[in-house]
């Protein structure tokens, strides 16, 4: 993996976030979509998540739910 030359607006935006939003050094938030809550959690399910239920976070936007999980690293 190679850094890039410029960051990019993410890198800044979570630069930007305080500690207590963060994730753990050893969590990665995984997201999962689909057209229904349903569907997101069985992308999650298919993608060997072991409980779907236990969402961390969850939005919908333009017709298309995603679903977030903190798992570890």
């Amino acid at each position: 993996m190679t850094t890039p030359l410029f960051p990019t607006l993410i890198d800044e935006q979570v630069a930007e976030l305080p500690e207590a939003m963060a994730l753990p050094s050893d969590r990665v938030l995984m997201l999962f979509k689909g057209p229904t809550l349903f569907e997101a959690k069985r992308a999650a399910a298919e993608a060997f998540i072991e409980n779907p239920e236990a969402v961390s976070r969850s939005w919908w936007m333009c017709g298309e739910w995603t679903v977030g999980y903190e798992v570890r690293a």
